[in-house]
């Protein structure tokens, strides 16, 4: 081999075993970088599927009504602790806080989840109406305003227009007059105002409205409000229909029990079987639109179901496994009955009925990272 064949070879030869090499670090980097990433992803899948269902405990109030956008919805405030499991979507509170969160009544979807307090002992709170522009929560520091669309604080407290520092902190000092369709209060001075349902502003009230609320608003509160409170009454063995009284029979004076109405149709098996109640009239909830719900325990957790009134047939049926029952009940003039029932896990869960179908949504179902 002449000189110049050598010389050429000897670095072409070089230059190979250099490329070499220079191929063999990318899979140790490779190795580095993805090696961290791929932990990380385990751990947070593991925590994801392991850590459980947050705790969440709905106030014993629910308000119903439509949204500028024509959406019928559902407002629930609630107390929810994660505790010990993380949960990225309320790391201002360590797991722990008081939400208002809205629900379509229609497809069960969940619109919103807003945080009111992180406070320690809780703050109370209940969805007192939505309609239009907005939702409002009363909560022992005073009225909360939200966006019906977005979930987003208006206002709040003392930075309502038209009440400001004259607010009251006292859940008892706001309610809600469906005849009027007004948010009422009561100011620093006693004095009764109202805010529109749908406006953010507060002013004075009719002389009537004024009159029905002055005794039933209160600047303090009986007693401490507590999540573990449920509603009176939401069910019973039988329950009245709508219309007019049975007469009394003239021999006897007996009231037939011509327009009581018992839960046939529930499960046969079931332990016990009653009827869900309208708590604003006592009567069988949704009769006014045609069908009753029944709530039927069989001892290891309850079926609900909806029967057409006519032929007295379930239309649609919802097991729950709890040691609990119905703990509140609404009825929105649209027709359908809204109930709040816990679950085995410690969830609450919102129960929407209607004359052809009953679904659940979770309040409060949230992942790991808040999703």
């Amino acid at each position: 081999m002449s000189d110049r064949e050598r010389a050429t070879t000897v670095p072409s030869s070089a230059g190979t075993a250099g490329a070499g090499k220079g191929r063999r670090r990318w899979p140790v980097a490779a190795v580095w970088v993805l090696a961290p990433l791929l932990f990380v992803t385990v751990v947070a899948t593991t925590v994801e599927k392991t850590h459980g269902p947050a705790l969440t405990r709905p106030s014993n109030a629910i308000a119903t009504g439509q949204t500028a956008d024509g959406r019928r919805v559902a407002v629930v405030a609630y107390e929810t602790d994660t505790f010990p499991s993380l949960d990225l979507f309320r790391i201002r509170s360590i797991g722990y806080s008081v939400q208002a969160t809205a629900f379509d009544l229609d497809t069960g979807e969940r619109l919103w989840d807003t945080m009111l307090s992180n406070d320690h002992p809780s703050v109370g709170a209940q969805a007192l109406a939505v309609g239009g522009d907005h939702a409002y929560v009363r909560t022992d520091d005073g009225l909360v305003i939200l966006d019906a669309a977005t979930g987003d604080i208006v206002a709040r407290d003392d930075r309502i227009r038209g009440l400001g520092e004259d607010r009251v902190a006292s859940l008892t000092s706001y309610g809600y007059d469906p005849g009027a369709r007004l948010v009422v209060l009561k100011d620093g001075d006693g004095t009764v105002l109202g805010i529109p349902l749908g406006s953010d502003t507060a002013g004075p009230v009719p002389p009537d409205v004024a009159r029905r609320w002055e005794e039933d608003l209160a600047a303090t509160e009986p007693d401490p409000f507590l999540y573990s409170e449920t509603m009176d009454d939401t069910t019973n063995h039988e329950a009245r229909l709508p219309g007019p009284e049975p007469e009394p029979d003239p021999l006897t004076g007996i009231v037939p029990k011509t327009d009581m109405l018992r839960a046939s149709w529930a499960p046969e098996d079931a332990w016990s079987a009653n009827v869900v109640l309208d708590p604003a009239t006592g009567y069988a909830a949704g009769s006014e639109f045609g069908f009753a719900v029944s709530e039927a325990y069989d001892g290891g957790g309850y079926t609900y179901q909806v029967a057409d009134l006519t032929t007295g047939e379930a239309r649609a049926g919802l097991e729950v496994r709890s040691g609990a029952g119905i703990t509140t009940v609404t009825v929105d003039p649209a027709g359908y009955v809204v109930m709040t029932v816990p679950n085995e896990e410690g969830q609450g869960l919102l129960v929407v009925a209607t004359a052809d179908s009953i679904r659940t949504s979770v309040i409060g179902e949230r992942g790991w990272l808040g999703t």
